[in-house]
């Protein structure tokens, strides 16, 4: 009983938390108020002139959107996790993940992808291939919030270092799970084991689709915090069947996401080998590791993105300059503060 009611208090103060942190994230988004243009009536087409009917007949390009995904809640039959059901559907949390967010209507597929909160009876998170949804069990919604509150707790830290955890570790293993359905759905060739594969298009999409919120050190922070869930997971106690199931076993997931984010920028991120999260061994292959993965996997993309969403290589390196000043400017706003 102690328990679920510790629970309940977290799920709250979490709430509390993410609905600040939310709300800041949706102001960004609106878009300034516009003026409001009379429009010009109609031409009537019978009666314009010969010259002019084409030219106002005609209608501007719109280049074709990608496809939308659908969010859900539903309320689970537990009623011990109800604390989890409210806090997902109040925060809103499946709308929360940065790169789920830039995903939805980027790409063409033959089908939406559902996002779905659900009571599963077992700690999971999963692709179903048949509905084509992607399943977030509140089972594991409360296994990661449990294990924050852990780590929290042990280093001193506070409800937002908790929520890091939460979000972090909810990023990557959605986005793992969209990895499923992309390959599925999009018929993308992978010549290893899929989980391995889909592990490393997850680290791929974080790592390429920075905001002017976040810097690349804060993405790496974070890839760091979902790599903990893998050692977290991995008692080292493993017997043939988990040796022969198609995962990886935890702390190999761990060094292959160290590996991928130290050879994003090896000078950025030196603190990897020398903290002992990454063999040095290891990481004199992984800038070569990273750029092949990161390459290959956009390779398999990009003839799926939505013209809308198509640029050249300049306007795409016009892009990443203004996300660099942005984040600069950021910076030294809290800087300043």
């Amino acid at each position: 009983m102690l328990q679920k009611i510790l629970i309940g208090i977290l799920a709250a103060a979490l709430i509390s938390v993410c609905s600040i942190w939310g709300y800041t994230i949706w102001q960004r988004t609106q878009a300034p108020p516009t003026a409001v243009v009379a429009q010009p009536k109609p031409v009537d087409l019978a009666k314009a002139d010969p010259v002019i009917a084409p030219v106002a007949a005609t209608m501007p390009f719109e280049p074709a959107d990608g496809t939308h995904f659908t969010y859900s809640y539903q309320p689970p039959r537990d009623p011990d996790l109800l604390a989890m059901y409210d806090m997902a559907r109040k925060i809103d949390v499946l709308r929360q993940l940065p790169e789920i967010d830039q995903l939805d209507g980027w790409l063409m597929l033959p089908r939406p992808v559902n996002y779905v909160a659900a009571q599963c009876d077992t700690v999971n998170i999963f692709y179903d291939r048949d509905k084509g949804d992607i399943v977030l069990c509140y089972e594991m919604l409360e296994l990661l919030v449990r294990q924050g509150l852990a780590i929290a707790q042990a280093n001193g830290g506070s409800a937002r270092d908790q929520l890091d955890y939460l979000l972090a570790n909810l990023r990557f293993l959605l986005l793992h799970e969209t990895g499923h359905a992309l390959v599925d759905l999009l018929d993308l060739p992978t010549t290893g084991r899929e989980e391995d594969a889909v592990d490393q298009l997850a680290t791929t999409l974080m790592l390429s689709f920075v905001s002017t919120d976040e810097s690349r050190g804060d993405i790496a922070r974070k890839l760091q915090l979902a790599s903990n869930f893998f050692l977290i997971t991995d008692d080292g106690q493993h017997d043939m069947a988990r040796y022969a199931d198609e995962h990886s076993v935890g702390a190999q997931r761990f060094f292959n996401l160290q590996c991928m984010v130290y050879g994003s920028d090896p000078g950025k991120y030196p603190s990897i080998v020398a903290s002992g999260r990454l063999p040095a061994a290891r990481a004199l292959r992984c800038a070569q590791e990273s750029r092949r993965i990161t390459r290959n996997w956009m390779r398999l993309i990009e003839p799926h993105i939505a013209p809308r969403h198509r640029m050249s290589a300049e306007e795409e390196q016009a892009r990443i300059e203004e996300i660099e000043r942005k984040q600069a400017q950021n910076r030294n706003a809290a800087d300043a503060r």
